[in-house]
């Protein structure tokens, strides 16, 4: 043995000794009085979603998951990050997610259809997020009970059912992890009163936005988060003005990150329309104070949510608003003043009350549609990171209240109960995802007039043989839209599996007409007319194909197979 040799066996020893050293450290520093607190976290959400694992995955998840060709097949990896979420599934989005497109390439490749392994992954990055807040309120405030019951609240509370459930949503929870733990970091660094070019915390803290944002676009808030973390907690300086230069000289860095994001999803991922998903002017794109009012109606119902979580559901249809005069425009507005003017009133004297504010309206405004219209008005996701600031409030008044009146054992029977009831009600929530079908029927009785809940019901129907049923569906949401053409798409493919061959035909052919680039359908017609023996009929329709998706390579040697038909 050489001499290089024995130097490289003892380099690769006291690097391996540096970082068992490293860990050992990281575990010592996890007290014993928090390791039962993670523990418990752990095990409350996991008994508030342990019924989910069976549930089927459907709706949304067939767009970005079941259906989406990219997490299949690790070769299209770099179209992860060129391409729009559900490209793979050939449809057109602003969601821009590389780095969850990862996750679920990485699940397929575990699980492909077992829905167990999906929801079981679903349940521990919410658990993970938890977690995360656990470890950065207790950084924040140096007060375990406060982040302890915090993150209990976060865990467990029915709003996040959605969020949790439904497993297309867990960028909920990754951009959440990211975020969390990039205002850990920032803390650490702000606590050891290191410059912030020699603190490895700060330079970990700026990587992990990165990752948050290829993780999902409402990570964006930690923009605000950082500075308001900063500003209200962590700077020393006395006055306003030598807070706020501060924060600066710390924060711009975070801040051109940012800003370089928002470059890019105007020009090169621009996928649709990021700054309206509209993609068209009307009243609520074309003016701000339509915006503004429907986000006041909003409000009323995010405060039902946060304090009395009772039927809860997807799929909310909640109208412009038009008028302040409108009793929940009114009363929204009123819910947003009285809440900023708590914010700035008590900044100096209860920093945590402006903080929890705070934290609310940044984590809000991406789904306010104040700034940016986006697809939805109102979801009960859109709630996921924007409670905690709600939730410290509440702990830290209620913790505030029992301290000075003696009663903590009181408080925590209270909060027991609380944690107990909620579990309860997730648990019921999770049945309502059980089956396709249940969650449809569901759902219509709220939305009888939705084409797209109409539509994915039909198509339940039909993928478990309940043809009539699927039919009279079909032709219920074509009514509702009659240029539709995934509508037609379904109802021939029905027709087709009943035997109702010319329908089947005419009905694939009236959604081509209306979207000449809706490959499912000349993935259909082609299929059927392989199968009837017209060939020709079949080969234009896998030209089609291939004009869409030239990389099709299953595609190419079909066509090979029809030519050869053609030419004996």
């Amino acid at each position: 043995m050489n001499s290089i040799t024995i130097f490289c066996i003892c380099d690769i020893k006291i690097k391996l000794l540096r970082y068992n050293r490293y860990v050992s450290a990281l575990i010592k520093n996890i007290s014993a009085k928090r390791w039962p607190c993670i523990l418990l976290i752990i095990l409350v959400g996991a008994i508030a979603y342990h019924n989910c694992l069976a549930n089927e995955m459907f709706w949304d998840d067939d767009d970005f998951i079941n259906h989406n060709r990219f997490i299949r097949d690790f070769h299209y990896w770099p179209l992860w990050f060129s391409q729009n979420l559900v490209a793979g599934s050939y449809l057109v989005s602003n969601y821009w997610r590389p780095l969850l497109l990862t996750v679920f390439a990485i699940e397929w490749h575990f699980w492909q259809n077992w829905v167990y392994g999906w929801h079981a992954v679903s349940i521990g990055a919410h658990i993970l997020a938890a977690i995360t807040l656990y470890f950065f309120l207790n950084r924040l405030f140096a007060w375990n009970l406060l982040a302890l019951l915090t993150a209990l609240l976060f865990v467990v509370h029915p709003v996040h059912n959605e969020a949790v459930v439904y497993v297309n949503s867990m960028g909920d929870s990754l951009a959440t992890i990211f975020v969390l733990s990039s205002l850990l970091a920032y803390t650490r660094f702000r606590q050891s009163s290191k410059p912030a070019w020699a603190s490895r915390s700060y330079w970990l803290s700026l990587l992990l936005l990165g990752l948050g944002l290829l993780s999902k676009e409402t990570a964006f808030v930690l923009i605000g988060l950082l500075p308001l973390t900063d500003f209200l907690l962590l700077s020393k300086a006395k006055s306003f003005w030598a807070r706020s230069l501060q924060v600066f000289n710390a924060a711009w860095p975070f801040v051109g990150v940012g800003g370089i994001y928002i470059a890019l999803r105007a020009t090169v991922l621009n996928f649709s329309n990021s700054f309206n998903f509209y993609n068209e002017n009307n009243a609520f794109t074309s003016h701000l104070s339509v915006r503004l009012m429907t986000f006041f109606k909003a409000m009323v119902q995010y405060t039902g949510f946060l304090f009395f979580p009772y039927q809860l559901r997807v799929e909310r249809q909640l109208p412009w608003g038009q008028s302040l005069l409108e009793w929940d425009v009114l009363l929204g507005g009123l819910i947003v003043g009285l809440m900023l003017f708590c914010a700035f009133k008590y900044w100096k004297t209860k920093p945590w009350i402006s903080f929890g504010l705070g934290w609310f309206f940044i984590a809000i405004a991406p789904a306010s549609n104040v700034l940016v219209p986006i697809n939805a008005v109102i979801y009960e996701h859109f709630l996921y990171m924007p409670m905690i600031g709600i939730a410290l409030i509440v702990v830290h008044l209620s913790l505030d209240w029992a301290q000075k009146h003696n009663t903590i054992p009181t408080l925590l029977k209270i909060f027991s109960v609380i944690i107990i009831i909620f579990c309860a009600v997730n648990i019921h929530r999770n049945l309502d995802w059980r089956t396709s079908i249940g969650f449809y029927e569901q759902l219509i009785t709220y939305r009888p007039d939705d084409y797209r809940v109409i539509n994915n019901l039909g198509m339940e129907y039909a993928n478990n043989g309940f043809h009539d049923k699927a039919l009279k569906t079909y032709l219920k949401a074509i009514a509702l839209d009659p240029n539709n053409p995934v509508a037609y798409h379904n109802i021939a493919g029905t027709y087709r599996d009943t035997g109702h061959i010319d329908l089947a035909i005419q009905n694939f052919n009236k959604a081509i007409t209306l979207n000449p680039n809706f490959i499912f359908t000349y993935r259909s017609l082609a299929d059927l007319y392989w199968k009837l023996g017209k060939y020709q009929e079949c080969r234009e329709c896998l030209l089609q194909i291939l004009r869409i998706d030239p990389s099709d390579e299953n595609t190419r040697r079909a066509l090979q197979e029809v030519n050869a038909r053609l030419n004996p």
